[in-house]
């Protein structure tokens, strides 16, 4: 019984993290391409002068990551989908 009490536990401690999301993993000066295999991003807006804007989640705060010329120049939080309309960039 006690077993299947833990083995419980284990299971309801790792389906919440699907619900959190993992963790972001980024520095300045990234690639776009590493930063996308190492995170779960979504491209949100792309610009003519070569700047794109990647969204990912984790644990209720969005992050706003702003790339050009394929390097990581920026990056902020928010809550909302799109509250990177309201950033300059």
């Amino acid at each position: 019984m006690r077993k299947l009490i833990l083995i419980g536990l284990a299971l309801v401690m790792l389906s919440c993290r699907a619900f959190v999301g993992f963790e972001p993993t980024f520095t300045m000066g990234m690639s776009e391409s590493d930063f996308k295999k190492k995170n779960k991003p979504e491209l949100v807006a792309a610009n003519e002068d070569g700047t794109r804007i990647y969204s990912t989640y984790h644990a209720a705060t969005d992050f706003k990551l702003f790339f050009r010329n394929e390097k990581l120049v920026r990056f902020e939080k928010g809550r909302n989908a799109d509250d990177y309309q309201l950033l300059r960039y």
